[in-house]
Parts: C-alpha cells; sequence; structure tokens
C-alpha cells in the first residue's frame, strides 16, 4: 500500500511569460497539488483531497490532476465558489515572489464532512502544508484529517512550505504550525522557514528542531536552497550538497524535494516497513539523496506539474 493523499489547496499560478513578468500564463498549481502529481510522475498512486471551484479554472485543474494520473475522488466542487490564485513574479536567479488571490475561494472551503469520503484503507501516506493553516475553518478541518490519518495508523508528511502574505497576522503562524507537529511522521522546513519559527517561538534553531524530534517527529529534512540540505533524526544527522544547475524556475524545488522523499521511502530502497525505514539510516540517507536529484530536476524548466520529473530522469 503506497497511495499517497495529498490534502490542500488546487490553485491557478500565473506565471510570467518574460523576463519583465509583464504577461502571464494560468498553470495548475497549489504545494499539495504539485506534491500529488510529483508523486505520481514518479510512477506511484496519489490522490488529492481539497476544494476546487465552480468557475472557469475548475476544469482545467481537474483535468491536469487527470492528466498525470491522480486521483480526484476526493476533489470536492464547492458551489458558488472561485478558485484561488497567484500571480508569481520571477527575479533574474529564477527565485519566486507571490501576490495571491484567495479570499473565501474553494481551497478554504473544505470541510470536515468531506473528510468522511475517505477511504483510509487504500493510504499509506497522508501530505499536507501550511496554507491550510491559515483560516480557522479549514485548519480546523485540517486537524480533524491529521486526526483521522493517525487513528487509522498513516504516515503523516508536513511541509511547512510557509506563504507569509496569506497570514492575517503572522504572530499566528508560529503556534498553528506547532499545534499540527504532534500528529507528523516527518517535516520539511526551508531554511528561512526555521529562521522564522524559532525566532518567533523565542528559541535558536537548532533547539527548535531537537523539539520537534522530541515531539515525536521522526525526519525533520532542512533545505537551504543551493546549499547542503540536511535531515535530523534522534539519533542521526546527514547531509549532502545539491546537484550543480542553473535554475530556469524554482516554482516546484520543494514539493519535488518532498515528493521525492515520500516516493522513495514508499517504493525505493529496502523492503523494511515503512514505519522502520523511518529510524533506518540507510533509507533515510537514500531517500535524502533521491530527494535533491528531484528538486533539482525541477528547476530547470517553467512552471510546476510540467516541470516535476519523471523516474527515469532521476535515477
Amino acid at each position: 500500500m503506497t497511495k499517497l493523499l495529498c490534502l490542500g489547496e488546487l490553485l491557478i499560478d500565473m506565471l510570467p511569460q518574460d523576463a519583465n513578468n509583464s504577461a502571464y500564463l494560468p498553470i495548475p498549481g497549489g504545494a499539495p497539488a504539485n506534491v500529488a502529481v510529483g508523486y505520481a510522475k514518479l510512477g506511484a498512486e496519489a490522490a488529492f483531497c481539497g476544494g476546487k471551484g465552480d468557475d472557469h479554472f475548475a476544469n482545467q485543474l481537474s483535468n491536469a490532476l487527470a492528466q498525470y494520473n491522480v486521483n480526484t475522488d476526493y476533489l470536492f466542487t464547492i458551489a458558488g465558489s472561485q478558485t484561488a490564485m497567484v500571480i508569481v513574479s520571477l527575479d533574474e536567479t529564477g527565485e519566486r515572489s507571490f501576490g495571491f488571490y484567495r479570499h473565501n475561494t474553494a481551497d478554504v472551503l473544505l470541510t470536515q464532512a468531506h473528510l468522511a469520503h475517505i477511504n483510509w484503507q487504500e493510504i499509506s501516506t497522508l501530505h499536507f502544508c501550511s496554507n491550510t493553516l491559515t483560516e480557522s475553518a479549514i485548519a480546523n478541518t485540517t486537524v480533524k484529517a491529521l486526526e483521522l490519518a493517525k487513528a487509522n495508523n498513516k504516515l503523516v508528511s508536513f511541509d511547512v512550505n510557509l506563504r507569509y502574505s496569506l497570514w492575517e497576522n503572522t504572530n499566528d503562524i508560529a503556534s498553528n504550525v506547532k499545534a499540527c507537529y504532534t500528529y507528523c511522521d516527518i517535516v520539511k522546513l526551508s531554511r528561512d522557514e526555521l529562521n522564522f519559527l524559532a525566532q518567533h517561538s523565542d528559541t535558536t534553531s537548532d533547539d527548535y528542531i531537537q523539539m520537534l524530534l522530541n515531539t515525536g517527529v521522526k525526519l525533520v529534512f532542512l533545505t537551504d536552497g543551493p546549499e547542503p540540505a540536511t535531515v535530523y533524526h534522534s539519533a542521526f544527522t546527514l547531509n549532502e550538497s545539491a546537484p550543480k544547475i542553473n535554475a530556469v524556475d524554482t516554482t516546484s524545488a520543494g514539493d519535488a524535494f518532498i515528493a521525492g522523499v515520500l516516493y522513495y521511502l514508499n517504493n525505493l530502497g529496502s523492503d523494511l516497513p515503512l514505519a522502520d525505514k523511518l529510524n533506518d539510516k540507510a533509507s533515510v540517507k537514500g531517500a535524502l539523496h533521491f530527494a535533491l536529484k528531484c528538486g533539482s530536476k525541477a528547476c530547470l524548466a517553467k512552471g510546476a506539474f510540467p516541470a516535476l520529473p519523471v523516474l527515469a530522469d532521476v535515477l
């Protein structure tokens, strides 16, 4: 059983078509949707759970997931709602900035009643991000999903993936994010996110990592752009340099990375049970190496879904 369920936002990325960010193309995206597609493109089963609007973009989003073989049984149409949108601007190095159009959109209108449709017996892993923690209703739905996943003995993965402009009060971020850790087996952070959360928790970055492990998180993956990535376990720490590339677009790099981690642990490496792989140094090292290759490959093309690698690209 290796099926991944990604929970969260499915939206339209408006990607710039020239160096001046003066023309844009609507491309399906959303961090958890990217992870679902990344996992499926590597060759395993993935499903997406979230709300979609009943506007012009809804069919484009559904069709895009289907094109990449992501199961949409848990993609629910929210009547009268619109699709969230983000304007992505790229600088000369390929780094992104975001402008969100996300008020009462379909992605924040998923309810706990929708979760009752999930067949947990066909799922191995639940993955989510912090964009469904920014408002109380969708945050409550997210926490309910985490409770259901743990009650059904599923692995839970959390890519914190902070988008600060989505939060009405950035002082709420650290506490809302921390409340989810008790359910999580894997947490992914960028260096900037770690520094922000540590500062707003009145602690150091090292102590924040230790807090995560003390909470029960098995693996903490820390990425730092082109710098070496690190994975922390209570019994060991591993790091590895990212492949050297000339980035075209970093839009889906972090999503490709965590999709790679989850794919490797669920489908590659040793024959150990999934839960045991989280404590096996060789398995974790293999996952880190594989994920870095996935993240780097995703930077070599524009967009999200199309840029995510297939298995042949990274073996």
